[in-house]
């Protein structure tokens, strides 16, 4: 909570509504930083909430999602060739990943699930932090998914962090990250 709101009074009655709901009954401007990924890919599991005043500076994007390292990719060839040869690489690119209007188009074929996130994350420009070094490797392809749609396809291993601002309900991604996979259920 802001300063500014901790010190409001509130008195509310109602039941019956989620978090998001609730949450901008109390406060003016209401964000939660979520995770989405790993065991339950299909609910996003809220990490922190906020509640501001109206026109108060939103809080720090690292506030709740701190990482600890960051993954550096160095790719290229060290053979020059022609142009033709050149064009005819790019047009065989076996990872080819952009990100416009929100929307995430991803043609990996037979990559490292690595190297996919790290490609994924510079393009919508959050770090991305390798916590686990997955033997997995990715075939796949997609045109125009959400953020959340792609981490769903990908692999349970992927951790997507984001912030949703509840006043415009636009979401601001915070970081990529690979987990272990969770230990199997006895």
């Amino acid at each position: 909570m802001s300063p500014l709101v901790e010190r409001q009074k509130v008195t509310l009655d109602f039941g019956g509504l989620n978090l998001e709901a609730t949450l901008r009954m109390l406060a003016p401007q209401a964000y939660v930083d979520y995770v989405l990924g790993g065991d339950d890919p299909e609910q996003p599991k809220p990490l922190a909430i906020y509640l501001q005043g109206l026109n108060e500076r939103p809080p720090s994007l690292t506030a709740s999602v701190r990482g600890n390292s960051e993954a550096v990719l160095i790719e290229g060839n060290t053979e020059d060739g022609s142009d033709e040869q050149a064009q005819q690489k790019k047009d065989e690119d076996p990872l080819k990943v952009t990100f416009a209007n929100n929307l995430l188009s991803v043609r990996a074929h037979k990559q490292p699930l690595s190297v996919v996130l790290f490609k994924i994350a510079s393009e919508v420009g959050v770090p991305f932090e390798m916590r686990y070094e997955s033997p997995a490797v990715v075939d796949v392809e997609f045109s125009n998914y959400s953020l959340e749609q792609a981490v769903r396809s990908l692999s349970p291993e992927v951790r997507f962090y984001y912030r949703l601002d509840l006043q415009t309900f636009q979401t601001q991604p915070l970081r990529l990250s690979l987990a272990a996979p969770a230990p199997p259920k006895s």
